[in-house]
């Protein structure tokens, strides 16, 4: 066998056994994900075929490798010399220059001019520089450079000039410098509302006269008048745009308006920059809104958590009325409960579904009609009508008619004065308690008729005065003796004279119109269907006291005496 076959055969050995063991290797550790090959390199054998074939070829490339072994060494040496020469021919290999000096050394800086970076804010209202100095001798930064930047960035709003200038000036490298800011929008003004009057109804208690505190003055209706002013509106104002670096225009938002508190009976002013009330009554704030309530309600009774009512407008009370306690109203009143003991005034007409047990210190006072179902130790007041099932030990005025129906319609103890007629059913009772009933004449109608008595003898008085002072006067200045004092004096009584005159024709009128009132008790009249002994019957000037019991009967006023009549 020869070297050459020999060296093979063992070099064959050697790959064989290294093969076997790597093959082993990889049946005894599995591939990891990372040392997986992949698919499209995977070079395993698949059949015995491609084996053969795999190792024929192996072979014969070992065998031509093998084969030019000298041949090999022989490029070896002259590879080394090669090197050698390389070695000897360059100085220095960091340095990168050749023999001759003629390269260029990687530590020389390289020639640049002066940078700039420019950055723009994420909302597009400021621009910010940075300045990078030059090197290897470029050129520094300069003004013109730093315009051209912007330019050709379309920044074009804004820009601080003189902050410009000075950065390029000085050469400020490595600074940050903010050049040029956007104009910010100027967002409208919002608008405003001032109340005059409490959105939150508040207690204040009345004081009492020694100092001391009213409890049932709790002062909780706020009483208003048409046109008076609840609130005073300022309207929103518009934006002011602005603009950002780029030149584009930047929006201002929009002043907004609280809502408006316009509710019931509540009206805007012609200029409507103010809310005014469109009627009297109640002012509340109730679900957002300010509005005049015509009626004010009390679900409840009208107790120490009510107090005491002052209403323009009318009243409705569901509730009882308790002693002690105080309802007024401009228009009418209403009372589902009871009243105990309470005093009401209403300019228009008082309601009582059930009736008033007025415990000798009730009122009702009724600019028109009082209506209920009982009265009971108060007193009482009507314009005109009255009407009730029956009325008990009360004091009652009555400006035109009493009427008193039902189971009962009694009349019984106290005392009444109707102008016009009186009808019932029941006048007195058996027990002859005193019970006085007088016709044509009230005594309001009798106070009248003593004030305007007053006011035309006051009037006269004062005309006769008046007179005398003017008479003296124009004496005084026919002579030529009046003095400046004087003279005004006398200018100043002529022009009263007309006016006690005017005075005087009015009383007059009203004297005349009572008179004839009281002239015609003739149309008086008391109907009943019993009147009781202890009775007693004034009509006009004439009185007449009932000492039996009289049933179905009337009476009436004629020519000069009372008479009684069939009912």
């Amino acid at each position: 066998m020869s070297e050459k076959s020999l060296i093979f055969s063992m070099f064959s050995k050697f790959l064989d056994n290294g093969e076997e063991d790597e093959t082993k290797e990889r049946e005894v550790r599995p591939y990891t994900e990372d040392q997986k090959p992949k698919a499209e390199t995977d070079q395993r054998i698949e059949t015995v075929e491609d084996w053969n074939d795999a190792e024929r070829t192996r072979r014969e490339r070992l065998e031509r490798e093998l084969a030019g072994e000298n041949g090999s060494e022989e490029a070896d040496h002259a590879e080394d010399a090669e090197a050698e020469e390389d070695v000897e021919a360059g100085e220095d290999v960091e340095t990168g220059t050749d023999r001759d000096g003629g390269g260029k050394s990687s530590g020389e800086e390289e020639c640049r001019d002066a940078g700039i970076e420019l950055t723009v804010s994420d909302d597009r209202m400021a621009v910010s520089v940075m300045l990078i100095e030059p090197s290897g001798g470029g050129r520094d930064i300069t003004r013109e450079r730093i315009e051209q930047e912007l330019e050709a960035h379309r920044i074009i709003h804004g820009i601080d000039e003189e902050k410009v200038s000075t950065i390029a000036a000085e050469h400020l490298y490595r600074q940050m410098f903010i050049i040029a800011r956007g104009t910010p929008a100027v967002d409208g003004n919002d608008g405003r509302i001032k109340d005059y009057f409490p959105r939150e109804a508040k207690i204040k208690y009345a004081s009492k006269g020694n100092g001391g505190i009213d409890f049932k003055s709790m002062n909780l209706i706020h009483n208003v008048g048409k046109g008076e002013l609840v609130c005073e509106l300022t309207m929103p104002t518009e934006p002011q745009d602005g603009m950002d670096v780029f030149g584009q225009p930047v929006r201002g938002k929009n002043g907004t308006m609280p809502p408006i508190p316009q509710g019931k009976n509540v009206v805007y002013s012609p200029e409507r920059d103010r809310l005014l009330t469109a009627c009297e009554g109640n002012l509340t704030f109730r679900n957002g809104r300010f509005q005049v309530e015509n009626v004010f309600v009390v679900s409840g009774n009208v107790d120490n958590s009510i107090g005491n009512i002052d209403f323009t407008g009318s009243v409705t009370i569901h509730g009882d009325v308790f002693e002690g306690y105080t309802v007024k109203a401009k228009g009418d009143i209403t009372v589902m409960g009871i009243v105990e003991g309470a005093a009401l005034q209403a300019g228009g007409s008082i309601l009582l579904h059930k009736g008033m047990r007025g415990m000798k210190s009730g009122i009702l006072e009724a600019g028109v009609d009082i209506t209920a179902k009982f009265l009971e130790d108060c007193t009482i007041y009507a314009q005109h009508n009255i009407q009730a099932e029956y009325i008990i030990n009360s004091e009652v005025s009555c400006g035109h008619d009493l009427t008193l129906i039902g189971k009962r319609g009694a009349f019984i103890a106290g005392s009444c004065a109707v102008h016009n007629c009186m009808n019932v059913k029941t006048v007195g009772a058996s027990s002859h308690v005193s019970t006085v009933v007088t016709l044509g004449v009230t005594p309001q109608l009798m106070e009248e008729v003593e004030k305007i008595s007053a006011d035309l003898v006051a009037v006269s008085r004062k005309q006769a005065e008046t007179a005398k002072d003017i008479s003296y006067l124009n004496g005084k200045l026919k002579d030529g003796s009046i003095t400046p004092r004087q003279k005004e004096r006398l200018a100043k009584l002529k022009l009263e004279a007309p006016i006690h005159n005017l005075k005087e024709k009015r009383l007059k009128t009203q004297a005349a119109d009572l008179a004839r009132q009281l002239r015609e008790v003739g149309k008086c009249r008391l109907t009943a269907g019993e009147v009781h002994p202890g009775t007693v019957i004034n009509i006009g000037d004439c009185r007449m006291t009932i000492v039996k019991r009289e049933e179905s009967c009337s009476f009436y006023y004629l020519d000069g005496e009372i008479r009684k009549g069939i009912r």
